[in-house]
């Protein structure tokens, strides 16, 4: 169990507090992003919250992002949220702050990232974590808004899949029931954070068309420059529907590359069993064991990428036979 002491201190010290996180935000990176900033402002009226970055998701909708000088920002409490690299934060402000807390839920393999770390990586999404800490606090009297709940299920839920991710657990879903009953609409909220437009839906065929998976065990797509602009996305909205290929029951793990502008591609990487997350390290990226992100890599290391991985998913099929 995390000790929350050390952050509501850091908190109630400052006056100003500035809430970071990761570069192509997805929406339990916005959803605590502005959670925290709603529940900050409505529990300490008194203190000047700034939620900064450059980035959002097309999701859902968020409110407007802000943005302070570099001596206003060298007053504020930094917390970054939903990161565990510094050159993933979504802008530099937060290194001109006097104290640094992180909150995440990835692996931490960056320990001198933060003068107060939070971390849980059995938590399915740092709104997860925030949930609890905003349950702890009632006690102290403070109050958790259906608006900010609202923001803190958002993540919750596109961070596990509507809870079917592995690292979906019995703490996953007494901080969604937390969070439910706040007063959310849930219907609702699954329209908003699920429901395509048949621009969106036709992508998604086109997605399924362009799979290539010689084995039927590893499966991906690789988009070029071309094919985003010809459908109007992009690359990081375009990786978001990777779930798409996740629904076949014969892949064990896939990937979607997409094209960046340098010549080289992003990607997003999952799997059903194997380890993806180490090696997602060692081109530009990581994440966590069965989801993580890659960054710049060539055609041929894409090729090498899905090779080394396929070998895993190989080596993790004899094993389970040889234990059946």
């Amino acid at each position: 169990m995390l000790d929350f002491a050390p952050l509501t201190q850091a908190i109630q010290q400052y006056d100003a507090i500035a809430i970071f996180r990761h570069v192509n935000p997805d929406c339990d990176a916005m959803g605590a992003q502005f959670g925290l900033k709603c529940w900050l402002e409505e529990n300490f009226p008194d203190k000047k919250v700034y939620a900064l970055g450059q980035e959002t998701t097309t999701q859902r909708r968020f409110p407007a992002l802000d943005s302070i000088t570099d001596a206003r920002m060298a007053e504020c409490l930094a917390i970054i949220l939903d990161t565990a690299n510094a050159d993933r934060v979504d802008g530099n402000q937060f290194r001109l702050a006097p104290y640094l807390i992180r909150i995440d839920h990835h692996p931490d393999h960056e320990p001198d990232f933060g003068d107060l770390r939070l971390i849980d990586p059995v938590s399915a999404a740092t709104s997860q974590i925030l949930a609890f800490y905003f349950q702890e606090q009632e006690a102290s009297g403070r109050i958790l808004s259906r608006k900010a709940a609202e923001y803190l299920y958002s993540g919750l839920l596109t961070d596990t899949l509507c809870f079917r991710t592995t690292n979906t657990t019995g703490d996953t879903l007494r901080a969604g029931a937390y969070l439910a009953d706040k007063g959310l609409d849930i219907s609702r909220l699954n329209r908003v954070l699920f429901d395509q437009s048949l621009n969106d839906f036709r992508f998604a065929n086109h997605l399924r068309r362009e799979v290539w998976s010689p084995d039927n065990r590893v499966a991906y797509v690789i988009l070029n420059q071309d094919e985003l602009r010809e459908w109007n996305i992009t690359g990081p909205d375009a990786r978001k529907f990777i779930d798409e290929i996740g629904h076949v029951k014969e892949f064990q793990a896939w990937a979607v590359f997409t094209e960046n502008g340098k010549h080289t591609f992003d990607g997003s990487l999952r799997s059903r069993r194997v380890a993806v997350n180490d090696l997602a390290e060692e081109y530009h990226g990581g994440g966590h064991k069965n989801a993580a992100g890659v960054k710049e890599l060539t055609a041929d290391q894409i090729k090498e990428l899905m090779t080394e991985i396929d070998q895993r998913v190989q080596a993790d099929i004899s094993t389970s036979s040889d234990t059946d």
